[in-house]
């Protein structure tokens, strides 16, 4: 029987060059190809984007988005800083230079990828996808090396006093030869990452399937009551992020079911822009047909009343253009400012715990 080769795997290349250009075309479109995608106040600036991914977000990553889209100095900063990580990454990969630690790297960004974004995919649960690949790719990357083909095996042969230092070998070995329990335990940490994903973004594992990538759902997060208005909180947190939910009907019903504010279409699409108050990049507005609630949007909109609404319990229901009804029930007391959370039933009878603002 024949010794195992120890030699790099030639097909490492393939493995490297297209991990790499996944990150490095990252770089390229945002910078070279649309470089509007890092302004802030251009259309398709990537900080929106950002911004979807923020309500199914996991382990943090929902956190440091919310953090973030409150400095937007701060968000443009890092937005920039992420882009040339994955340059680098992508750069460093495709050459194979310094192949191990850039490898590491693609473990990392993957990683934030998969937690922040692994719920998103309307139809082939995309980012989860590609979360869970560029992990897989980046450990056997940072396993195996580069291979032959790569300016570090050049180095390798060319300058070896260059690989002796141990932090060298680390970064660049062509040629590691890494335990079989090291290997055993990171195949084992990187699949199980991708089941429990996989069973928390969609039930894929045991239970039932679900994706909440593919029906909107608008949630009220919060009524108040002030000076002859209404205030109300919205958010959605569900959905396709390539379209909003479009909000044709708001209905105000109080304890006996009678309404005390109906608005329609065209009274939607009349709000003021002024009366809305956004805090995300993502914004609520008025449409030609109704209201615009975007995925990852969070707004308060301020709804003329007249009169004060007497204490008791209200029952809110926004319609969708698709005629979903999302209805919750919330306390308005004789003070001005009444926060609830309730219960949000929608058209097809599914029921979600909605959070109270912090």
């Amino acid at each position: 029987m024949s010794a195992v080769s120890k030699a790099p795997a030639p097909a490492m290349l393939v493995l490297r060059v297209v991990v790499g250009w996944m990150f490095f075309s990252a770089f390229h479109r945002r910078v070279i190809l649309e470089p509007q995608k890092l302004v802030p106040e251009a259309a398709g600036y990537v900080g929106e984007k950002f911004n979807q991914f923020m309500p199914g977000a996991i382990f943090g990553v929902g956190d440091l988005i919310a953090f973030l889209l409150d400095r937007p100095e701060l968000l443009h900063a890092f937005l920039w800083t992420f882009t040339l990580i994955e340059a680098l990454v992508g750069l460093a990969l495709m050459l194979g230079l310094g192949t191990r630690l850039a490898a590491l790297g693609t473990l990392m960004l993957s990683a934030g990828i998969l937690f922040g974004a692994g719920w998103l995919g309307p139809t082939c649960l995309d980012e989860w996808q590609i979360g869970a690949m560029g992990m897989a790719g980046g450990a056997a990357l940072l396993l195996g090396g580069a291979g032959p083909l790569s300016v570090d095996a050049w180095i390798a042969r060319a300058r070896p006093a260059w690989m002796r230092p141990r932090l060298a070998r680390l970064a660049a070995d062509p040629t590691p030869t890494p335990s079989l329990l090291l290997t055993a335990a990171l195949a084992a940490g990187i699949f199980a990452v991708t089941l429990a994903t996989n069973q928390i973004f969609h039930g894929g594992v045991f239970g039932t399937l679900h994706n909440d990538s593919v029906k909107p759902r608008v949630d009220v997060l919060g009524l108040e009551q002030w000076d002859g208005s209404l205030r109300l909180t919205l958010e959605r947190p569900v959905g396709p992020e390539t379209y909003g939910a479009f909000l044709v009907a708001l209905r105000v019903l109080d304890e006996r079911g009678a309404p005390v504010l109906a608005m329609d279409a065209d009274a939607l699409a009349s709000i003021p822009a002024e009366a809305i108050e956004n805090r995300w990049l993502v914004k609520v507005r008025p449409g030609p047909h109704g209201l615009v609630v975007p995925l990852g949007a969070r707004a308060t909109v301020r709804l003329d009343l007249g009169d004060r609404l007497p204490p008791g319990r209200y029952r809110v229901e926004l319609e969708d253009v698709s005629g979903a009804v999302f209805a919750s029930t919330h306390a308005v007391g004789g003070e001005p400012f009444a926060w609830a959370a309730g219960g949000v039933r929608s058209v097809d009878g599914e029921d979600a715990h909605l959070p109270v603002l912090p």
